[in-house]
């Protein structure tokens, strides 16, 4: 999976150090001190560096190569030489047997036994083969936003490391406070929590570099996300899909400030109806997945429901009664003629994104492909910030409770 070729699927970071005035220059020298060095890998270890990510056999790096629009793009290359432990014991055991016949000694020491596999673990990894796999990075270099095209936590310890090795910069996991802060501040974001979601669970209001080091939504954040799901299934049967994603002051300033940049004659007017869903109106429906669960219980019991529109199933509704919540939901969106599906998943880490799947329209052009896949994936993100930061709102409102019980025991035995 990656930026440009198959499932774009990854995690979210942000950068909160502004750029250097000169870091077009700066940049592109550190890429290429950080490109990828063919090198033998003897002791196991990753080798680990830049390659270009229209051709990952490539590390000559020109601007044009690295910077598309607004969007700093690299693919990391690691290198790992693995021997597998069952052959490695089975050649330590000969090894030494060799030894000890070629010596005259029943056996070896534990310290000699050691000397012997060192060195044989030296002569197995030199004629290994290395693993290589790659990893795509996106960098918004006007928002700080960075995408890493991959989930496993030792992949993204590389990317961490690398990116601070050649940039100087820390990147940070994009958290649900994040989101939230976006829109209402850190200090509403608190009182919220506190007021509606059992208290502040990081009392830490450290800011290094742009970055709050706390997260007053730490504790929450796996009931928030499941919420969440329970949010848009509630207001998706209250609204037959349709959600506004700006609300009209933001749509009306969008639309009026597009117009102007456009430099179309009708800049400066605006039509409340056709403008307002033009703009901001998405359709969103829980699509062919669905999982509940118990949310207090040690051993919870979970039901998955497939199929063509799981949520408006009986089941779906049982479950309700009976106490679960959703944790998971494959989701259906289209907005104006763009239509793609994901996956929402509850986690302790908030909410996950998976199985992304986008619509393609150019076919030819690298910088084209690569701008169209991520202003397509900022796009969804954006959105799905957007409305978790509408439903945070709704969440902290004192007729949450009510509301959500109230739809809840509709159509109830």
């Amino acid at each position: 999976m990656g930026l440009l070729t198959g499932g774009p699927n990854g995690r979210r970071f942000r950068i909160t150090t502004p750029l250097p005035g000169d870091f077009r220059d700066q940049y592109l020298e550190a890429i290429r001190e950080n490109g990828f060095v063919e090198q033998d890998a003897s002791d196991g270890e990753p080798r680990i560096g830049w390659v270009n990510i229209f051709d990952i056999t490539s590390t000559t790096f020109e601007l044009n190569d690295v910077l598309v629009d607004r969007y700093l793009s690299l693919t990391m290359r690691t290198d790992v030489k693995k021997v597998q432990g069952a052959y490695l014991k089975i050649a330590l055991a000969k090894k030494v047997a060799a030894v000890c016949e070629e010596q005259g000694l029943e056996k070896l020491s534990k310290a000699e036994t050691e000397l012997v596999k060192e060195a044989l673990e030296t002569a197995l990894y030199g004629r290994a083969l290395p693993r290589v796999s790659t990893t795509d990075v996106c960098w918004d270099i006007h928002t700080g936003e960075v995408t890493v095209f991959a989930t496993a936590e030792a992949t993204v310890e590389h990317v961490r490391l690398l990116m601070h090795e050649t940039f100087g910069v820390q990147i940070h996991a994009e958290r649900l406070c994040d989101w939230v802060a976006d829109k209402i501040g850190w200090t509403e974001l608190a009182t919220r929590t506190d007021a509606h979601l059992g208290g502040v669970s990081s009392s830490d209001d450290t800011v290094f570099q742009g970055h709050h080091e706390g997260d007053p939504l730490e504790r929450q954040s796996f009931a928030l996300a499941s919420d969440f799901l329970t949010w848009l299934w509630l207001r998706g049967e209250a609204s037959e899909g349709r959600f506004r994603v700006l609300d009209a002051k933001e749509a009306r300033a969008e639309a009026l400030r597009k117009r102007g940049a456009d430099g179309d004659a009708g800049a400066g007017q605006w039509d409340d109806v056709t403008e307002s869903l033009r703009q901001s109106d998405l359709e969103l429906w829980i699509d062919s997945r669905l999982k509940l669960r118990e949310l207090v219980d040690d051993d919870p019991e979970t039901t998955i429901l497939m199929g063509a529109s799981p949520a408006t199933s009986d089941e779906a509704r049982r479950n309700l009664h009976q106490g679960k919540r959703p944790v998971e939901a494959r989701i259906g969106l289209r907005m104006n003629d763009m239509e793609t599906h994901l996956t929402l998943r509850a986690s302790p880490g908030g909410l996950d994104v998976g199985s992304l799947k986008l619509p393609t329209v150019v076919t030819s052009g690298r910088d084209e492909k690569l701008l169209e896949r991520a202003v397509l994936l900022d796009l969804v993100h954006i959105t799905l910030r957007q409305l978790f930061q509408q439903f945070f709102l709704a969440r902290t409102s004192p007729d949450w409770d009510e509301r959500v019980a109230g739809w809840m025991a509709d159509d109830a035995e």
